[in-house]
């Protein structure tokens, strides 16, 4: 509740005038119905025979019965004169508010000498209709009553004498519909039943009432109720008449009449309407970088800091729908400035966002108002759970969103007036107050689900008796939030990180268009990507992806469900159709691997951005698993001196200048010379890769040279027979039959190294024919 400054005045001149009277007080004069009034007389007198005084003597012993003789009123408690109407009594009350409640205490006097039931009802000529009427006792608790065809009578219990004097309380409650200008009023009516005149009842004859200030008059042993005063004509009314506000709030509005600062005075221009790009394209439409439609709105204004979207948010009023719509684009100081090297990352909580909406209020009335604002609950009262500073006119939201609102002269915020509990424009006759609806919302992870921020405004007027929104706006931001990542395979909402999916891929395959993530036979991997819109608005989605260490040939897509791949942007970037807020879809990461690519693990990096948002979204976590493909092929030349290189192959190996593969002949005590080349058509390292071979018979050995790809191995390793492998080479001379490996060991471990993918090992023996 508030004060009103008006209707606190008059209760003060009510109380002065009523100063100067005193309620009446019960009567304690006359003696109470019922009382025995005995009487006994006595003579006395001397005795004439002993002439002194004799015994006195008594007479019997007459009793009366002091018979009831009611009456009551019913009087204001501060003394104030009754008798009046609707129309002229002193108790009223002005710019009473719909739904007030208006209390007045009374007294039911007993002017008679015997108790009495007092029935009261609420006598309401020359009221509206609407209005409700109870009465309470003096501890503020509802009189015992009853309600016979839509009357309810009430029961004061008044008893006589000194205590015959019973407080009662008059409560008015106006409809909350009530119109301005309206007059309601209501006075108690006491009226009295009788109960016969005989003694022990209440001297009212049997099937008469008595009511205020009358009497009953006795005639030869017949009693009647004295008419006068008439029923009604004593009665003690309370006037309230309503004051209705003229005003209505409303979004931004241009045309609005007579614009002034909260002062109500300085002029002020509300920001003029103009074209504003605001993601509203349908849903599903594809091939949309740009998912905006031109629409008439402003930019949130003053553009400030806090704006997440760079030279303001758009902003589209409805003026029809008495509302208004903000479009911010994400954060851009939680948008990754680097890649992550590993994982998933969406947008992380950044500063605060703050958004300037332009609202008026406009008076329609013929008198200045002021008004006061503030966030307004579904009640019209301060939305429940908002704590209000009036040093820096901040409210607080239970959410955690500020509210401020702004002067549009001075963008400061607008001061509490006196007697006001809220921010108070002063909103001219005619004319309009011009304001801004400041709204900070603490900036969480834009992947996270998120709701439309509503900010209802309400416009109290302090010409009613209550904070309850005479007229009501709204402001609505709709937040920007999405996901991005591994579809969790359900119909719930968003994307998940883990787990970290591996498509298993064989180069040498066939490339197949299957979106089937589970087909590992060919050369696609496939992996299922969930876009989920998380935030309020549609947005479509600009999809890339990098894959390091592919060889070239290899190539990367999106497609949709039925393996039809998404349009590209200039920058040939992938591009979904627009999903709808609160909506997802699922996409295919589709990467094909050439032949030739070396086995091993290959990450996929990934990348989403919001084409309005510009929310930013990684996946760097799936795995291109390149399965091992190939053989190994041996061939043996012998060196002859003449045959050139190439020209006698085998196994796909060429044949090294002057050696053959075909046969030749050699004499006794000369050398054999062999090269034995071994060559990995694994696109995987081979492990423990040695060349082998016996001394042949009627020779012995005499040397053996290792090398790779044609060059020195920095550590050779030998095992002879069944022995173990050591850097010691065999000896020469070592007869036929003795079989003799060779191998390369780089690292030292006395075992064979690994030969690469594509690579040769090539090992020149030689023996002498005996």
């Amino acid at each position: 509740m508030k004060l009103n400054p008006k209707l606190l005045a008059l209760m003060t001149a009510l109380a002065a005038g009523a100063a100067s009277a005193a309620p009446p007080a019960p009567n304690t004069t006359s003696t109470g119905a019922g009382v025995t009034i005995s009487n006994t007389a006595t003579a006395t007198f001397t005795d004439p025979a002993t002439n002194t005084a004799a015994t006195p003597v008594q007479s019997n012993t007459v009793d009366t019965v002091v018979l009831p003789l009611p009456g009551f009123d019913i009087v204001y408690a501060d003394g104030t004169n009754d008798g009046n109407t609707l129309g002229n009594t002193t108790k009223t009350v002005t710019n009473a508010t719909p739904g007030q409640s208006n209390s007045t205490d009374y007294y039911v006097v007993n002017n008679g000498n015997t108790p009495l039931t007092v029935q009261v009802t609420a006598n309401t000529s020359g009221s509206a209709s609407g209005a409700t009427v109870t009465y309470l006792d003096a501890s503020g608790n509802a009189l015992p009553s009853s309600t016979t065809g839509g009357v309810t009578t009430y029961t004061v219990t008044l008893p006589a004498g000194a205590a015959g004097m019973v407080k009662i309380t008059q409560v008015i409650t106006l409809p909350v519909n009530a119109p301005a200008n309206t007059t309601y009023g209501a006075s108690p009516e006491g009226a009295v039943g009788g109960t016969g005149t005989a003694t022990g009842q209440n001297g009212i004859p049997t099937g008469s009432k008595l009511y205020e200030n009358q009497t009953v008059t006795t005639i030869n042993g017949n009693t009647t109720v004295n008419g006068t005063p008439a029923q009604g004509a004593d009665l003690q009314f309370v006037k309230l008449t309503t004051f209705n506000p003229s005003l209505s709030a409303t979004p931004n509005d241009p045309n609005t009449p007579n614009p002034t600062a909260p002062d109500g005075t300085t002029a002020v221009t509300p920001p003029t309407l103009g074209t504003v790009q605001v993601p509203t394209v349908t849903a599903n439409t594809p091939n949309t970088p740009n998912p905006t439609n031109p629409a008439q709105g402003y930019l949130s204004t003053p553009s400030n800091p806090g704006d997440p979207t760079s030279g303001g948010t758009p902003i589209v009023p409805d003026l029809t729908g008495n509302k208004q719509i903000a479009y911010p684009k994400a954060d851009a100081d939680n948008n990754p400035t680097t890649v992550p090297t590993a994982g998933q990352t969406n947008d992380q909580p950044g500063n605060a966002d703050i958004i300037n909406f332009t609202n008026d209020v406009k008076n329609t009335g013929a008198v200045s108002d002021q008004v006061q604002l503030y966030p307004a609950g579904p009640d019209g009262k301060l939305l429940a759970g908002t704590t209000f500073d009036a040093s820096t006119g901040v409210f607080t939201l239970p959410s955690g969103i500020q509210v401020i609102f702004l002067a549009p002269n001075t963008n400061a915020a607008i001061p509490v007036a006196s007697g006001a509990t809220y921010p108070t424009l002063t909103v001219p006759a005619g004319g309009s107050a011009v304001f801004r609806t400041q709204v900070i919302t603490p900036d969480a992870n834009d992947n996270l689900l998120t709701n439309a921020i509503t900010i209802v405004v309400g416009a109290d007027s302090l010409n009613d008796a209550d904070i309850n929104a005479d007229a009501t706006t709204t402001d609505v931001i709709l937040p920007a939030a999405a996901q991005f990542g591994n579809t969790n395979g359900t119909s719930t909402l968003g994307a998940v990180p883990t787990p970290s999916t591996v498509q298993q891929v064989v180069p040498s395959g066939n490339t197949t268009i299957s979106t089937d993530p589970n087909l590992s036979t060919d050369n696609v991997a496939v992996f299922a990507k969930d876009v989920a819109n998380m935030g309020q608005y549609n947005d479509s989605y600009t999809l890339s992806a990098t894959v390091a260490g592919l060889p070239a040939g290899a190539t990367i897509s999106y497609v949709d469900s039925s393996g039809v791949a998404l349009p590209t942007n200039g920058a040939g970037k992938f591009v979904t159709p627009v999903v709808p807020a609160g909506q997802e879809i699922v996409v295919y990461a589709v990467v094909t691997v050439p032949t030739g690519t070396v086995a091993g693990n290959y990450t996929i990096k990934q990348q989403a951005v919001g084409n309005y948002s510009t929310i930013t979204m990684t996946d760097l976590n799936e795995v291109i698993k390149v399965g091992a493909v190939g053989n190994v092929a041996m061939a043996k030349f012998v060196q002859d001196g003449k045959t050139s290189a190439g020209s006698t192959p085998y196994a796909g190996i060429n044949n090294p200048q002057n050696y053959t593969a075909n046969n030749t002949s050699a004499l006794p005590g000369t050398n054999i010379v062999y090269q034995i080349i071994g060559k990995n058509n694994y696109n995987a390292p081979v492990a423990n890769f040695a060349l082998n071979d016996s001394v042949p018979t009627n020779t012995t050995f005499q040397g053996a040279v290792l090398t790779v790809n044609g060059a020195a191995v920095s550590r050779v390793i030998y095992k002879v027979g069944a022995g173990t492998w050591s850097t010691t080479a065999p000896t020469v001379g070592t007869p036929a039959g003795t079989s003799i490996a060779v191998a390369a060991d780089t690292d030292s471990d006395n075992i064979p190294d690994a030969l690469p993918a594509g690579s040769t090992m090539e090992l020149v023996f030689t023996v002498k024919v005996n």
